[in-house]
């Protein structure tokens, strides 16, 4: 795969801003490389702002945000590739931000924050490399902050159809925290996981044979990407839905077909 050219790319915010596209995009190759051009220079600016503390920064975030961004974002890069040393690594990194000399006291919450993306990245590849138990941790992890309950589902759905395995227990469990998210789909914190979240539960309950529910889940993913206006999404609901197209009723058909016209009307 052909690597990304960032030439003379070095505004840490536009860095970002191409780290959240290539996320949208699944492009973990190029998400590594703009990672480490983020780190790199966040680093470089991080030890001149030392050198002059009272010069104010021109950045929207504090200085240590992108930091521990530019290795969280290639943490779950390497994650998604199964490279899971490689991920660990990288969460060491933003594990060990609270090292960092100089951290001002109103930025301390960044630095905690990572911490606890750490923790629940750490839970992640345990459960990914089949450490089954840790799952009932990661559920403690999930209710005590809700706004990675999206992300970690994701990682939980596939978990379990990796290994073929019922979650009906975690779902019970936190079926409550589900129902708030579920109720609004264009919350910002979780809106750019929520198709990716709907797809695998989909996905999860046709492998464990409830079709009708799992056409439900698709059509509800369906519908959440045209308000979302993801148009990778809408395209993989799309094939997965043909997958299991046999199993869906009248009623649901006609709601895919007025889904896919919608769709074709907005976008073409």
């Amino acid at each position: 795969m052909k690597g990304i050219d960032l030439g003379n790319i070095d505004d840490i915010d536009s860095l970002t801003k191409m780290l959240k596209l290539v996320f949208s995009s699944e492009d973990w190759h190029n998400m590594i490389i703009i990672a480490d051009r983020l780190y790199e220079e966040s680093s470089v600016q991080y030890y001149y702002q030392l050198q002059q503390p009272t010069k104010i920064s021109p950045h929207t975030r504090p200085l240590i945000y992108y930091i521990g961004f530019s290795q969280l974002c290639k943490g779950v890069a390497y994650q998604k590739m199964k490279q899971y040393q490689e991920s660990r690594e990288c969460i060491q990194k933003y594990i060990e931000l609270s090292r960092i000399k100089g951290v001002e006291e109103k930025d301390q919450y960044i630095v905690e924050d990572f911490h606890i993306f750490a923790l629940g990245n750490t839970y992640t590849v345990d459960l990914l490399e089949g450490k089954h138990e840790v799952l009932v941790d990661y559920i403690q992890y999930l209710k005590q902050n809700p706004r990675e309950l999206i992300a970690g589902m994701i990682n939980i759905f596939e978990y379990a159809i990796k290994n073929d395995l019922a979650i009906k227990w975690v779902l019970t469990d936190l079926s409550d925290e589900l129902e708030k998210i579920e109720s609004n789909p264009q919350n910002p914190t979780t809106a750019r996981y929520f198709t990716e979240y709907l797809c695998l539960y989909s996905l999860y309950l046709y492998k464990q044979g409830d079709y009708h529910n799992a056409v439900e889940r698709n059509l509800e993913a369906l519908t959440a990407s045209i308000m979302l206006e993801d148009n990778t999404a809408f395209k993989k609901l799309l094939a997965l839905f043909e997958s299991f197209r046999e199993y869906a009723d009248k009623e649901q058909e006609e709601r895919y077909k007025t889904h896919f016209f919608q769709f074709y009307s907005k976008w073409f």
